[in-house]
C-alpha cells in the first residue's frame, strides 16, 4: 500500500475494532467523537462562510483552497497534484532501488538506472551540446526541394520527429477488429490555432513573447542577432499559415468529420505534390487505404510543402528539433524554454529541481517499467476487486436510468442498453507488458537514449499495419493518475495510479468513494455516450445507431449544456468554450447522475445509511466529488486551459453539473432562486 492509504487503512481500522468490540465507557466516547469525522473527507476542506446552495465549490473546497497555496515550480495545485506528488515520490524510491540494484543489460533496473544517471548528468549534457541532433541537423541542411519531404517526414516518423502532416497507424473507427494508417494535421509550437489567429491582447501578447523566445533560440543556436531575428520571422510565418489552415479543436470533436478513408490513388490526388509512394516505401510498409483526419489542410499542406523556400523550411525544422529537445539540452537552452513554456504560458518562476524532471522523464519514457514495479509495490488486489464492485453497480444504474428515460426511443434504448452491457474494463495495470530489452540505454547519453526509445515506439506502432487490433493493449501506464474511455474497444480503464485517496481508498467512507470514484468510473461510462462518444456502436465502429429523432432530442439537451459553460466566465472576458468542453461536461453530468443511483443500490442492497459529521450520505457522496477537484490555478493557466482543453476549469466542473441535479437540490435543500438551481428550460436533465 502506498503511504496514503496505508494511513488511511491504519485510522480505520482503528475505528472499525471500536464499533465491533465490547467497549468500556471511555471508548463509547472516543467512538461517539469519531463519528463527528467523514473518513476520506477532511472537514477541514470546508469553507461554512460560504451557502452550499449559493457556491458548492467553494463551501466543499475553501478551506483546502486556502490552506494549499500553489508552490512556486507549479502553474495549479489541487488534489490531483498532491497525488501526483506523491506518485513521484514513489517512483522516486522506486528508480533509487533500480540505480542501486544495476541489473544486466536489457533488465527493467537497468534501463531504468541508466535512463535516469543521464538525465542528472549535466555535465555531460554541458560538454556535448548540441552534437546529440547533429546527424539530424545535418539531414535538415540535406534537403533540396519539396520533392525530398516524403523521404525526410518518413525518416522524421522512424526517429520520433514530428512533421506538419502527423502519421499513425491506429484501429479503424468503422471496422474496429483492423488497423490501418492515419494522417493528421500537425506542425505547430503554441497549442492551439487561435494563437496565431485571434485578434485579441492576450493572443497579442503571447505571439510578440513567442517571437522574442524563437529569435532567443537561434542566438543560443549560434544566430547573430539579425539572423536570429529573421528566422524567427520565417518559422512564425510558416506556422501562422499552418495554422490557418488547420480544423478547429471543437470541429475535431466529431469523428464523422475527421473519418475519410481513401485508397492511395485518392490520396494521391488530394495531394499531388507529396509522393505518397515514396513515403511508404521509405517507411517499409504497404497501405492499401489510408483515413484522412483533415482532408482541407492536407490539400493546403501540399501547396504550402512546394509555395515555401526550401530554406525557409530548413529553419522551421531545425527550430522544431531543437523545441522538441530543449527541456535535456545545455542548460541555457533549458532556462530559455522554461522563461517561455512555463513563465509566459503558464505564470510558472521557478523551475523544479533536475532530480524531479529526472523522475518524470524516466516515467515518461520508461512507465511501462516503472509500472511493473509501482503495482507490486502500491496496488493491492484487493482494491481491484472493490472497483470492480463499484463498476458494475454504475453499470446497472446506468442501465436502470436509460430504461427509465422520457425522451429516448424504445428501439434506441434496446441499442443503448446492448452498448452498456458490452462495455469491458481494465482495472490497475494490463495483463501482459511491453517488451523494450531490446532497446540500449546508456547512462551517459541522455538524448541519444530517448532517441532511441523514441525509435522503439515508431517501429512498435508501424509493426501493427495489417494486424488485428490489441484489445488488450493500454493507453496509459498504471502508475497514471487518470482514466479513460475508448470508443473503438467500448472500454473503461482505470489505472492503479487514480485508485487511491482522493479518489478511492479501501476503508473511505463509501458515499464518499461513490462521490469520488464512483463519478468518475460514471464519467467513463458516460463518455460512451456524450456528443462524440455515442456516434460508435457496441462493437466500437462508428456507426450512427440513434434514431433521427433521438438524436435531436440529445442534441438539444447538450445544447443546454454548452449555453451553461459558455456564461462561465473565470476572469473578465475569459470565458469557457462550451462547445470545446461539451464532452467531458456531459460526462461529469452523467457520473454525477450514475454515480449517486449506484450509492443508492450499494445502500439497498448493504444497508449501512448513517450521518456522518451532521452530513446524510447523499451530502457526502457530492463532497466526494467536489474534494477530487479542489484547485488553485494561476491565472494564465486558466486562460491557456480555457482556449485548448476540452476540460473545463474545476469550479465548473462541481457547480456546472451539479446545479442541474434534482438529486443535489434535495440532499442540499436547496430551493428555486438559489444559484446553485437550474429549473426549467435552463436545466439540463440527460440521463
Amino acid at each position: 500500500m502506498n503511504s496514503i492509504i496505508r494511513k488511511s487503512f491504519y485510522g480505520v481500522m482503528a475505528f472499525s475494532i471500536f464499533a465491533t468490540v465490547s467497549c468500556s465507557n471511555n471508548e463509547k466516547a472516543a467512538e461517539k467523537k469519531d463519528m463527528n469525522k467523514i473518513p476520506g473527507f477532511d472537514l477541514a476542506n470546508l469553507d461554512t462562510t460560504v451557502s452550499p446552495t449559493d457556491n458548492f465549490y467553494q463551501y466543499a473546497t475553501g478551506g483546502w483552497q486556502k490552506n494549499n497555496p500553489i508552490p512556486e515550480t507549479e502553474s495549479r495545485w489541487g488534489a490531483f497534484s498532491i497525488l501526483y506528488e506523491n506518485g513521484q515520490d514513489k517512483l522516486k524510491g522506486l528508480v533509487n532501488e533500480a540505480v542501486k540494484e544495476g541489473g544486466e543489460n536489457g533488465s527493467d533496473s537497468q534501463m531504468i538506472a541508466d535512463m535516469y544517471k543521464s538525465a542528472m548528468d549535466s555535465t555531460g549534457i554541458e560538454e556535448l551540446g548540441l552534437s546529440p541532433l547533429k546527424s539530424r541537423l545535418d539531414r535538415i541542411d540535406a534537403l533540396k526541394s519539396y520533392k525530398d519531404f516524403p523521404e525526410f517526414f518518413a525518416k522524421n516518423f522512424r526517429q520520433g520527429m514530428g512533421s506538419p502532416i502527423g502519421f499513425y497507424i491506429g484501429t479503424d473507427s468503422k471496422d474496429s477488429k483492423s488497423t490501418i494508417a492515419n494522417t493528421v494535421q500537425s506542425g505547430l509550437s503554441l497549442p492551439d490555432r487561435d494563437y496565431y489567429l485571434v485578434d485579441s491582447d492576450r493572443f497579442k501578447k503571447i505571439r510578440s513573447a513567442y517571437k522574442s523566445h524563437l529569435t532567443n533560440m537561434f542566438v543560443l543556436m549560434g544566430d547573430d542577432e539579425a539572423t536570429a531575428a529573421k528566422n524567427s520571422t520565417i518559422v512564425f510565418d510558416i506556422e501562422k499559415q499552418i495554422a490557418k489552415e488547420q480544423m478547429s479543436k471543437i470541429e475535431r470533436r466529431n469523428p464523422d468529420v475527421t473519418y475519410n478513408k481513401m485508397t492511395i490513388e485518392e490520396l494521391q490526388q488530394l495531394s499531388p505534390n507529396y509522393d505518397w509512394n515514396k513515403y511508404f516505401n521509405t517507411l517499409d510498409i504497404k497501405a492499401d487505404n489510408v483515413i484522412v483526419g483533415q482532408v482541407d489542410f492536407l490539400k493546403a499542406i501540399d501547396k504550402q510543402l512546394k509555395s515555401t523556400a526550401i530554406s525557409d523550411w530548413k529553419v522551421y525544422f531545425k527550430w522544431h528539433l531543437v523545441d522538441g529537445s530543449a527541456s535535456w539540452l545545455p542548460n541555457k537552452f533549458v532556462k530559455e524554454n522554461f522563461a517561455f513554456k512555463s513563465g509566459v504560458m503558464r505564470g510558472v518562476d521557478k523551475m523544479k529541481t533536475r532530480e524531479k524532471r529526472a523522475i518524470r522523464l524516466v516515467n515518461g519514457v520508461l512507465g511501462d517499467q516503472l509500472g511493473k514495479l509501482f503495482v507490486a509495490e502500491y496496488f493491492p488486489e484487493s482494491s481491484k476487486k472493490d472497483v470492480e464492485a463499484l463498476i458494475e453497480n454504475l453499470r446497472t444504474a446506468y442501465i436502470d436510468r436509460v430504461s427509465k428515460l422520457d425522451w429516448m426511443s424504445d428501439e434506441t434504448k434496446a441499442k443503448a442498453t446492448e452498448k452498456l452491457k458490452a462495455f469491458t474494463y481494465k482495472i490497475g495495470y494490463p495483463d501482459k507488458w511491453k517488451d523494450y530489452s531490446s532497446v540500449t540505454i546508456k547512462g551517459n547519453a541522455l538524448l541519444e537514449n530517448m532517441f532511441a526509445m523514441d525509435e522503439w515506439s515508431a517501429n512498435e506502432n508501424l509493426s501493427k499495419l495489417g494486424k488485428p487490433v490489441d484489445k488488450t493493449e493500454w493507453g496509459m501506464t498504471p502508475q497514471t493518475i487518470n482514466a479513460y474511455y475508448n470508443p473503438v474497444n467500448n472500454e473503461v480503464v482505470f489505472p492503479a495510479g487514480i485508485l487511491q485517496p482522493p479518489f478511492y481508498g479501501p476503508n473511505t467512507d463509501v458515499a464518499v468513494n461513490y462521490g469520488a470514484i464512483g463519478g468518475v468510473i460514471g464519467h467513463e461510462f458516460s463518455h460512451g455516450f456524450d456528443d462524440s462518444g455515442s456516434k460508435y456502436d457496441k462493437n466500437g465502429n462508428l456507426n450512427d445507431w440513434w434514431s433521427k429523432e433521438d438524436r435531436a432530442k440529445f442534441d438539444a439537451k447538450t445544447k443546454i449544456v454548452v449555453d451553461q459553460f459558455d456564461a462561465f466566465e473565470p476572469y473578465p472576458n475569459v470565458f469557457v468554450q462550451g462547445e470545446l468542453t461539451l464532452g467531458e461536461n456531459i460526462a461529469d453530468l452523467g457520473g454525477l447522475t450514475l454515480g449517486y443511483y449506484a450509492l443508492q443500490k450499494y445502500y439497498e442492497t448493504n444497508g449501512g445509511e448513517e450521518t456522518l459529521a451532521g452530513f446524510t450520505p447523499e451530502q457526502r457522496f457530492y463532497l466526494g466529488w467536489a474534494q477530487v477537484w479542489a484547485t488553485n490555478a494561476r491565472p494564465e493557466y486558466v486562460k491557456q486551459q480555457v482556449t485548448s482543453d476540452p476540460h473545463s476549469p474545476a469550479e465548473y466542473r462541481v457547480n456546472g453539473p451539479m446545479s442541474n441535479l434534482t438529486e443535489f437540490r434535495k440532499a442540499w435543500n436547496a430551493k428555486e432562486g438559489d444559484k446553485m438551481v437550474r429549473t426549467g428550460e435552463k436545466q439540463a436533465i440527460i440521463w
